[in-house]
């Protein structure tokens, strides 16, 4: 587990380290004692000052412990991602259409409760509005993610299909020439 410093998000580090320890078969308060000794193992820095620092018997719980890291470390929560911020991303000048998908799925998947209408009209919006796979979901309105990554994955194998394809020469072949 890599140790907290203070700079990331308080709360990963104690959804990832609660995850780790639900492997100790320990129950009532040995599992609460255990939370709370173990958790010092995991920090690093100033993390670890602050842990050192707290004063005798002020943490009575894990959710205790919890409650004074969260405080500790509230300036380096990250932004919770809302499902308007997809509205952000915008495909590139000459960003192919896979690269836009996976570019906007990597945001998609990171916002809690996305709202699947709002994720489908941000999606099409950041498309080129030339390009066949925003006039199709123009044209063709779906009401389901899975459809638009349908349409996309169709669109995907068109661009790469007709991309201009490279001869190699084989310099002990007869004919040198490529295929016209």
């Amino acid at each position: 587990m890599t140790l907290y410093d203070g700079t990331t998000d308080p709360l990963d580090h104690i959804n990832h380290y609660k995850h780790k320890m639900m492997m100790i078969p320990a129950t009532g308060s040995l599992n609460e004692a255990c939370m709370c000794k173990g958790f010092g193992l995991t920090l690093s820095g100033a993390a670890l000052q602050c842990f050192v620092g707290l004063p005798n018997k002020s943490i009575t719980s894990f959710a205790d412990l919890v409650n004074a890291f969260n405080q500790q470390f509230a300036s380096s929560r990250k932004p919770e991602k809302q499902t308007s911020d997809l509205y952000q991303i915008v495909q590139g000048f000459k960003e192919s259409t896979r690269d836009y998908l996976n570019k906007f799925n990597k945001e998609n998947v990171a916002i809690p409760r996305c709202d699947i209408a709002t994720a489908i009209q941000s999606f099409r919006r950041g498309l080129h509005q030339d390009s066949d796979l925003y006039k199709n979901l123009t044209m063709h309105p779906c009401t389901t993610f899975e459809e638009v990554q349908s349409k996309a994955i169709a669109i995907m194998r068109l661009e790469e299909d007709s991309r201009p394809r490279r001869y190699t020469y084989n310099l002990d072949s007869v004919s040198r020439k490529a295929p016209v």
